[in-house]
């Protein structure tokens, strides 16, 4: 696929600078100044354990969960380094190819912040496409009393979703990862619904992978990477994965399968290892 005036459209994304804190300011002076001071704080932990210069732009987000069953809130810290990228590109004299792929390479981040131990993990690269930030959410997966972590982020003109659980209240593992489109921008994309299934004999839920659609489909889409796709299913069941224990990663139980869905079903996505 080409990517006309992708120079233009990333230098046009990064121009709105650097990102603040995402809690709202809704809540009582002395708890925005503690969100606003640790926030400070993150930041200047990112800058240091990521070497980036203080003249350096960044977009730099602070997403604050319960995330283990200890019951005091955590966070999740992502960095986007696309200045980075693109003054990489220049010095390097590469510009016209790493445009055409996105400017790929490790320059989206993520942090893990532990809110009993008050302790910031180390950067973990995400390898993608700094065009768009990673995207964070939280979902209950492996357990009712603790939050798994979501991460979306692009390869080109890709969209991938990797889970996150910990475990031991600090360990921090991936369990499980999987494309959800691909192709976007052309003229027949690929789509991947994954939702999440109740399993009657564990705590656990496992991942159904269906054969999809983007809604309204044009391949006349802009940006490709502030384009977000609405999926439904409308296919078979292709995949399905339950989580193992031992290895702490969701394994394949049924390949092209027809197995019914139980009980509760939610969102979720992507792949294994």
């Amino acid at each position: 696929m080409k990517y006309p005036l992708i120079l233009i459209a990333l230098f046009a994304l990064f121009s709105c600078g650097d990102s603040e804190d995402t809690e709202t300011p809704t809540k009582p002076t002395e708890e925005v100044k503690e969100t606003t001071d640790f926030a400070m704080r993150a930041r200047k932990e990112a800058m240091a354990k990521l070497n980036i210069p203080s003249n350096e732009k960044f977009d730099f987000q602070v997403y604050r969960e319960e995330i283990n069953s200890d019951t005091i809130e955590d966070a999740i810290i992502t960095i986007n380094r696309m200045q980075f990228a693109m003054d990489e590109a220049i010095r390097t004299g590469k510009q016209a190819k790493m445009a055409e792929i996105g400017f790929m390479g490790s320059y989206n981040f993520f942090i893990y912040y532990d809110g009993a131990t008050d302790q910031f993990s180390v950067p973990l690269p995400v390898p993608s496409t700094p065009g768009r930030p990673l995207d964070v959410s939280f979902e209950n997966i492996l357990s009712d009393t603790r939050k798994d972590i979501v991460i979306d982020y692009r390869i080109r003109n890709s969209g991938w979703r990797s889970y996150f659980s910990v475990f031991d209240e600090t360990d921090l593992a991936l369990v499980f990862q999987w494309k959800r489109f691909d192709k976007v921008g052309e003229d027949k994309p690929e789509a991947l619904l994954h939702q999440f299934v109740t399993n009657e004999t564990s705590m656990t839920k496992d991942i159904y992978i269906y054969e999809s659609q983007i809604d309204g489909y044009n391949k006349t889409i802009g940006d490709m990477y502030t384009y977000v796709p609405s999926i439904t299913k409308a296919g078979r069941l292709l995949m399905r994965f339950t989580f193992d224990p031992r290895f702490r990663k969701y394994k394949l139980i049924d390949e092209g399968g027809n197995s019914p869905m139980t009980s509760t079903v939610q969102n979720g996505v992507k792949k294994v290892k």
